[in-house]
């Protein structure tokens, strides 16, 4: 807590700046990497858009709203570049759907090969299990430490064949475990060896440093720390890649046919398309997106780690639960794993309930190749408060105590 008469630091600054764009809550939202709390600008931007879609028609609103949409593609193009333009993002109704879309369509040669990590998120490792029995590809675990970061040393100690892969995919912070996978470090070792990355950065796109990776395409979500209204997934591929892809044509949206003979898929990222979407949302993302390149990313960033080593060192130990991750992790993602006989699900409900504070909690599903047992998670926000961590502490002794 800062003494009186002191000036206020960058960072203080920021989160009030945050904090008076939006309303104030009856709760204590610590759910920033489940569905994170959107401005007053953002949500009048997503009901204008509405407005106008019931006055001038939805397709209508949509060519007048083109501006802010290609300045949101090229925002996103930028905060994962710099070899991305507005041209390579697109968009989709989920970052699991994006996923999916692009692993479906990857050429990968049968009896290929995966390059994955244990803690994939339980959805992505789904599709990658389906393509696998489908194509007789082999998924190939990446060797990890003990927090599931992939471990270069050990990786560069295999040599090349070591990345003897076809694609190599894991997301750049997991859901379940607030560590900072080092991806920019692996993309460089895998494009040294001709093998492409696909990066989930749902958890990480506005929350960590996201620019310079080096991936060949991303997957990420509005609803997360970007702040944007929920149902708009992100798709962004590098040129190298996107005309490699083999989508397949699902409708008039991403293919043309002449009722002859097979569709055509049509060229570039439009052939991974969803047609029809909720274009409110994307109008949303546009201005949600716009205050966090305002407002600076590094700064942003810097602000979310410091409220996640404060909270790992205030709930570490308290009443028997352990932070999974290092305690000086720069990341907002704070899980913890709990004392013996304690349902975290359950102390999440009483958590709300109860407290007023808004947390999540998972079952092994979430990632089950690396979760032993439920979690709890708590993930600030640039808006969140110290004071906030410490009353979560103070709830989380006292549920547990009288559980």
């Amino acid at each position: 807590m800062r003494l009186p008469g002191l000036p206020a630091t960058p960072f203080e600054r920021l989160a009030a700046r945050w904090q008076a764009a939006r309303d104030s809550s009856e709760i204590i939202h610590l759910d920033a990497a489940g569905c994170a709390r959107m401005s007053r600008a953002t949500i009048a931007a997503t009901g204008a858009y509405l407005a106008e879609e019931s006055r001038a028609g939805g397709y209508v609103a949509e060519i007048r709203h083109s501006e802010p949409l290609a300045q949101l593609r090229a925002d996103l193009a930028n905060l994962l570049g710099p070899d991305l333009s507005a041209g390579d993002v697109a968009f989709h109704h989920s970052a699991s759907t994006a996923f999916a879309a692009l692993v479906d369509a990857w050429p990968l040669p049968a009896g290929g090969r995966i390059g994955v990590v244990p803690g994939e998120f339980g959805s992505n490792a789904m599709v990658l299990a389906a393509r696998a029995a489908r194509d007789g590809i082999d998924l190939i675990d990446l060797p990890v430490d003990g927090y599931g970061r992939i471990d270069l040393d050990a990786l560069d100690r295999h040599g090349p064949a070591g990345l003897d892969l076809d694609l190599v995919t894991f997301p750049h912070v997991p859901s379940q475990r607030g560590i900072v996978q080092p991806a920019a470090e692996v993309a460089a070792r895998a494009t040294a060896a001709g093998v492409p990355l696909l990066l989930d950065v749902a958890q990480s796109l506005g929350h960590v440093p996201t620019v310079g990776l080096g991936a060949a395409a991303y997957v990420g979500t509005s609803r997360k720390w970007l702040c944007g209204p929920r149902g708009v997934g992100v798709l962004a591929i590098s040129e190298q890649i996107i005309e490699r892809l083999v989508a397949p044509a699902r409708c008039l949206h991403t293919a043309s046919w002449d009722g002859h003979g097979p569709p055509v898929p049509l060229t570039g990222i439009a052939a991974l398309g969803i047609g029809e979407s909720a274009a409110a949302a994307r109008v949303g993302l546009a201005r949600a997106v716009g205050e966090l390149v305002d407002a600076g990313t590094a700064a942003v960033s810097g602000r979310i780690a410091a409220l996640g080593t404060l909270a790992r060192r205030r709930l570490d130990g308290v009443a028997g639960w352990r932070v999974g991750e290092p305690l000086a992790e720069p990341s907002g993602i704070v899980t913890l794993v709990p004392p013996p006989g304690v349902d975290p699900h359950a102390v999440r409900d009483r958590l709300y309930a109860e407290a007023g504070i808004l947390t999540s909690a998972f079952a092994t599903s979430r990632a089950p190749r690396e979760m032993t047992g439920p979690l709890l998670r708590a993930s600030p926000h640039v808006y969140s408060d110290p004071a906030e961590i410490e009353a979560l502490a103070d709830a989380l002794d006292r549920f547990t105590r009288t559980r």
